[in-house]
C-alpha cells in the first residue's frame, strides 16, 4: 500500500519535447482517497458502535476497524479515480463529476460484494454471535446494512475525495499537501485507539472478547504505520525530485 499511495502522491510530470511538461497520471488523488476513506468509514463504524450491542470495553472497536478498512477502500477509490482521469484526458483539469463517480463505484464494490454475496451480518457485536439466518437477512436488513455501512460511507468518501482533488489542483505544488495528508491521516490513526477507548472499563471475564480491543488496536496501529511509511516515501521522493529539478535549472547557468 505504501508504494501505491506514495507513487500516486509524488509522481512528477514527464518532460516532453522542448522541455514541455506532460502529466503521466493524476498525481495526488490516492492520498485524498486515503484520508477521506478513513474518515467516512470511521464515522460509519462509530454509527455501528452506537447502534449494536457490544461489551462495554469493546464499544470503540467498530470505529477502529472502520477507519482501518476505510484506508484501503479510500485508496482503491482514489486509484480508480486517478485512472479514470487519466483515461479521459482530464488529469490536469480534474473535473468533479468523473472523479466523484469513479471513486463512488470503486468504494461501493468491496462492501457490496460482501453484503450481497457474503454471509449475513449478525445482530450484535458479541464475539459469540452467529450470522443471522438467511430468512431474516433478505431483504430489508440487507438493504439497511448496505445503505448504512456501504453506500453512505462510499458516497461521503467520493465527495470528499473529489472536492479535495479539485481544490488541490489549484495549489502549486499540490504534492506537498499530499505528504501532509498522508502524515496527518497516519498520525490520527495511530492515536485513534487510545483516544476512542479512553474511559472505557477494563475487560472482565475470559474469552475472545477480552482480547478483541487489543486486536483492533493492533490492526489500526499496523495500518497507521503503513500510511506513515507512505507519507515518508512520498516526502523523500518529492525532495529528490525537487533537488533534481533545481540541478537541471542550474545546469544551463553554469554553462
Amino acid at each position: 500500500m505504501a508504494e501505491t499511495v506514495a507513487g500516486a502522491a509524488a509522481t512528477l510530470p514527464e518532460q516532453g519535447p522542448a522541455g514541455a511538461a506532460r502529466s503521466r497520471r493524476a498525481a495526488g488523488v490516492v492520498p485524498w482517497g486515503v484520508a477521506a476513506g478513513a474518515l467516512a468509514w470511521g464515522l460509519a463504524g462509530n454509527w455501528r458502535a452506537d447502534h449494536l450491542l457490544n461489551y462495554p470495553w469493546n464499544v470503540w472497536t467498530p470505529i477502529g476497524y472502520g477507519a482501518a478498512k476505510g484506508v484501503f477502500f479510500g485508496a482503491l477509490a482514489g486509484w480508480v479515480a486517478a485512472l479514470t482521469l487519466r483515461l479521459i484526458g482530464a488529469a490536469e483539469r480534474r473535473p468533479f463529476a468523473p472523479t466523484a463517480l469513479a471513486a463512488l463505484v470503486a468504494g461501493l464494490l468491496p462492501g457490496s460484494i460482501r453484503d450481497f454475496l457474503g454471509t449475513p451480518q449478525p445482530r450484535t457485536l458479541y464475539y459469540y454471535e452467529w450470522p443471522r439466518p438467511e430468512a431474516e437477512w433478505y431483504w430489508a436488513p440487507l438493504l439497511h446494512e448496505w445503505l448504512t455501512y456501504t453506500v453512505l460511507p462510499a458516497l461521503g468518501c467520493a465527495l470528499l475525495l473529489a472536492t479535495g482533488v479539485r481544490l488541490s489542483a489549484r495549489l502549486s505544488p499540490p504534492k506537498r499537501l499530499n505528504c501532509v495528508l498522508l502524515a496527518l491521516t497516519g498520525t490520527v490513526l495511530f492515536f485513534l485507539p487510545a483516544v476512542a477507548s479512553a474511559g472505557l472499563p477494563a475487560p472482565e471475564g475470559n474469552g475472545q472478547h477480552v482480547n478483541e480491543s487489543f486486536k483492533a488496536g493492533l490492526v489500526v496501529a499496523v495500518v497507521s504505520l503503513g500510511v506513515l511509511t507512505a507519507a515518508l516515501i512520498s516526502g523523500l521522493r518529492l525532495r529528490h525530485a525537487t533537488r533534481a529539478t533545481r540541478s537541471e535549472d542550474a545546469a544551463p547557468q553554469a554553462d
